[in-house]
């Protein structure tokens, strides 16, 4: 039993194991090149969204200042 399928109780639904049980695939180069354009676009819209979440933080961010004693 794969490790998804023992937390969630069911096959992993994601591009690279849509298969039923029993039938083979065979991976060709297009649906390969699908899934990384996938990937790279799910990494873009990520990144915008830390990149947005940091503006957030950093303009409510103080500067720490220490004295001695």
């Amino acid at each position: 039993m794969a490790p998804y399928e023992a937390l969630y109780g069911r096959r992993c639904q994601t591009p690279l194991c849509c298969y039923q049980d029993g039938e083979n695939m065979i991976v060709g180069p297009e649906m390969v090149k699908q899934t990384t354009d996938k990937v790279k676009q799910i990494q873009a819209r990520i990144k915008v969204a830390q990149d947005r979440q940091k503006s957030y933080a950093d303009k409510r961010r103080r500067p720490l200042e220490f004295e001695a004693g």
